[in-house]
């Protein structure tokens, strides 16, 4: 697999760079919801992720540099172009199910089913892996995962743990959390485009969510998937209960309609933010801290020049501004760089 060699990096790139409005009005919302912050901290220190992570290790192949390379290198790519500050671990689960999936509240992983592998070509699957890392750059993590396990036994868990009020309660939560949801995935896509830098791929991604087979020979008319978005988007403009019944039929639902993505992606991919942030000129995560107005392009600069230094963990060369190491995914943090030009002895001792 590989990616483009002229693929763009974005040092010190900020998630609300991207972030797609709709994600952030809804996490907004999310956070005005009677009892939610009570509910999610009860449920993760019952629950959490340790489970999780058990079924993970157990059960799924891990990839890395031993284990499917070809994966695992443009994935560390994916990675440091979007500056995500944490790689998390990825893993392939063996099932048809066509999904995957970005999970965790402390220490994050991606899981990719082999459904969704045989159903797209390489660069597809490395657009959603991208998106999935969108996940963890957009700091989705913690409600991304009560999502998921509300949807698995929140609702019972939690009437149990709070009799009378409880199955309301948990029914407001998740209702909450799946409008959030389907919000956040708009600012996800927008990071697979991102780490591919190829609008094509992203939209044939997106796609064959809606409907493919590798049996019918023609390839998929993405001009005849936007013409079904803007069909979808006229639908209940001016009948009241056309809206209702759309509202209502994604009510449940974790994602929003992949037709609808494909068009988004593309009135995106194609506006001045876009090209804003392939530029340079892109809010930081210094500004977030800071507060300051976003002004100035970010400074450029390669993970992936010449390397000059060696990792500390399995001694393979990176570049000096490297994130990651190219070779394990170790996060190489400043300590360590510095810790590099001094002697042996000072080194094994960080």
């Amino acid at each position: 697999m590989a990616l483009s060699s002229t693929l763009r990096d974005f040092p010190g790139l900020s998630h609300h760079a991207f972030q797609h409005p709709l994600d952030s009005q809804a996490q907004a919302a999310l956070e005005k919801v009677p009892l939610l912050p009570t509910l999610v901290k009860k449920f993760n220190s019952l629950v959490g992720e340790k489970f999780m992570r058990i079924e993970r290790v157990s059960n799924n192949l891990r990839v890395s540099a031993e284990q499917y390379p070809s994966l695992y290198r443009p994935y560390i790519r994916m990675a440091q172009a979007l500056d995500v500050p944490k790689l998390p671990e990825l893993y392939i689960d063996t099932t048809p199910i066509i999904n995957a999936q970005a999970m965790g509240t402390h220490d994050f992983y991606i899981v990719v089913n082999s459904g969704l592998i045989d159903l797209m070509t390489e660069d597809e699957l490395l657009a959603i892996i991208g998106h999935e890392l969108g996940h963890v750059k957009c700091q989705h993590m913690l409600y991304k995962t009560i999502t998921y396990l509300f949807q698995l036994a929140g609702v019972q868990l939690i009437d149990a743990l709070l009799p009378g009020v409880g199955y309301f309660a948990a029914q407001g939560a998740l209702l909450a959390l799946l409008e959030w949801n389907r919000k956040s995935e708009f600012s996800c896509d927008r990071a697979g485009a991102l780490c591919t830098q190829n609008l094509d791929t992203m939209q044939s991604a997106l796609a064959k969510l809606s409907g493919f087979h590798s049996r019918i020979q023609e390839p998929i008319n993405l001009a005849a998937i936007k013409q079904q978005a803007t069909e979808y988007a006229d639908i209940g403009a001016n009948n009241i209960i056309e809206k209702m019944m759309k509202v209502y039929a994604l009510l449940q639902t974790t994602h929003p309609h992949p037709v609808v993505r494909v068009k988004e992606i593309e009135d995106w991919y194609t506006s001045d933010q876009f090209r804003d942030i392939l530029s340079g000129n892109y809010r930081t995560v210094d500004q977030d801290t800071s507060r300051a107005p976003a002004a100035g392009p970010a400074p450029k600069t390669s993970p992936f020049s010449p390397p000059t230094r060696t990792c500390p963990k399995c001694g393979g060369p990176h570049a000096a501004d490297a994130r990651f190491c190219p070779s394990c995914g170790t996060l190489i943090n400043q300590a360590q760089v510095q810790a590099q030009s001094q002697s042996p002895e000072q080194v094994a001792t960080l």
